[in-house]
């Protein structure tokens, strides 16, 4: 009897990650709960409850807050 063998070039199970995230991170929006869109100087991070993400806005720099 001659040997079958099946090669298999690739598996894929569940849902490929596009993006490695903790250890792996190399910038602060590659961590889950942090989002920067848009980066200006004097920007800082603000944490906003309805989304569960801290996220960058223009620093204040006067005014009643």
């Amino acid at each position: 009897m001659s040997e079958t063998k099946t090669l298999v070039r690739k598996i894929t199970i569940g849902t490929p990650v596009r993006r490695v995230v903790g250890a792996q991170a190399q910038r602060l929006d590659d961590l889950l709960d942090v989002q920067i869109r848009n980066l200006e100087d004097d920007h800082i991070l603000q944490y906003e409850a309805t989304s569960g993400l801290f996220k960058n806005v223009g620093l204040v720099t006067g005014g009643t807050f």
